[in-house]
């Protein structure tokens, strides 16, 4: 490939299959046959809808880098996974487009919130998932003998050549391993939570009960964007204080406690809704006519117009960030329960949220300098029963 081509070219598509989990790649024009036997295998496997159609971006963006090369895929090498990936370490994320030109220049800092803007490239996170999708469809390809001989994507390897962390004690510590050739290293950051004075700010930037009623049950319960807004209206108890909601991943009903707040702005928001069945159904809809129930993307168009308005870049998994540390600042709370009310698979996800805040480390730090100066300013303690004067005379202080 030129290295002036730094975008690649518009070509096939991920289709969905009516009544169907799955999802089609059609490269160029025709269904591409490897890639749909996959993506069925994945589906009979339980793989999530969303699932799927991640993993067929990630495999039309690789058949149109191989295309633009004039590699049959069944033809690729480890030399062309590499210069996949030094492709995607810098050409610009065709998602960027269409921005606002009020918006924030991509990878900018935000005073305010301390984050940082979206980088006009490929977050290494994607490309590591390029790399581990490409890796389950070669290894299917290979085991199903549909054109390749051996997969062309390196993988992590553990002691002896095998499977990573096999045979470990789980009383042992977690031994660290290199990364798998041309993974990228994914910086640790810290859970975004949002402090309370902040919180209130954003709250009171929402325009409608709907919003409010959004943003009070994700602060105060700790679900994620998508759960909530499956949420439906027989599954909400209101004697209880509870939602149930369908887990990500377990994909189990699990009932979670939400504030009483929360529940006020529900009720409002539904006596202002009006038309819509009372008793079950989803909850949350558009407030424009025809109401279609509220999607993800609409959920981040309430939570964007609220940041252009205060000037930040809050984002709803933040709103679970927030939730999450209040519970764990919380000494009413221990740590497995903060666990049972996130789901979190393992107690080492809800440790993460023990970690202090910048705002309270700040503050801390401010308060010691400022004893430390009032304490200078005071002289030295004498104990009770000292002469001052002999004391700064043994001690020379006087001096």
């Amino acid at each position: 490939m030129s290295a002036a081509v730094r975008v690649l070219p518009r070509v096939g598509a991920v289709v969905s299959v009516p009544e169907s989990p799955w999802w089609l790649v059609r490269f160029p024009s025709e269904v591409h046959e490897p890639a749909r036997a996959w993506l069925r295998d994945l589906a009979v496997c339980d793989v999530s809808r969303g699932t799927l159609r991640s993993y067929g971006y990630d495999l039309l963006r690789w058949l149109r880098f191989l295309h633009v090369r004039e590699v049959p895929w069944e033809r690729a090498e480890r030399l062309h996974v590499r210069a996949l990936v030094e492709f995607l370490r810098e050409a610009p994320n065709p998602l960027r487009d269409g921005r606002s030109v009020t918006a924030p220049a991509l990878g900018s800092f935000n005073p305010i919130t301390g984050k940082a803007h979206p980088r006009a490239g490929y977050a290494p996170r994607t490309i590591n998932h390029q790399l581990t999708v490409l890796h389950g469809f070669y290894s299917f390809a290979v085991d199903c003998d549909l054109g390749p001989l051996v997969n062309p994507v390196p993988v992590q390897r553990g002691l002896g050549g095998g499977r990573v962390h096999a045979h470990q004690s789980p009383l042992e510590p977690v031994r660290r391993m290199s990364r798998a050739a041309y993974r990228q290293r994914v910086p640790r950051v810290a859970p975004r939570s949002i402090p309370d004075d902040a919180a209130d700010r954003l709250f009171a930037a929402l325009t409608c009960h709907r919003d409010r009623a959004l943003v009070a049950f994700y602060l105060s319960s700790g679900v994620r964007a998508s759960e909530l807004l499956g949420l439906r209206l027989e599954r909400i108890d209101y004697g209880r204080r509870t939602i149930t909601v369908v887990s990500k991943g377990t994909r189990s009903l699990d009932a979670v406690p939400a504030s009483a707040d929360a529940f006020v702005w529900l009720a409002l928001y539904l006596a202002e809704l009006g038309g819509r069945p009372a008793v079950e159904g989803p909850v949350w809809w558009t407030l424009r006519r025809p109401r279609r129930p509220l999607t993800y993307h609409a959920a981040r168009a309430v939570l964007s117009r609220a940041n252009a308005m205060l000037g930040t870049n809050y984002s709803l998994h933040d709103l679970r960030h927030t939730a999450a540390a209040r519970m764990a600042a919380d000494d009413n709370f221990s740590l497995v329960e903060v666990q049972t009310i996130l789901r979190h698979a393992s107690l080492s996800s809800t440790q993460i949220y023990l970690q202090p805040r910048l705002d309270d480390l700040v503050a801390k730090v401010a308060e010691l300098h400022q004893r430390r100066t009032t304490a200078a300013a005071a002289g030295p303690m004498i104990p009770a029963g000292y002469d001052a004067g002999e004391l700064n005379e043994l001690l020379g202080l006087g001096q």
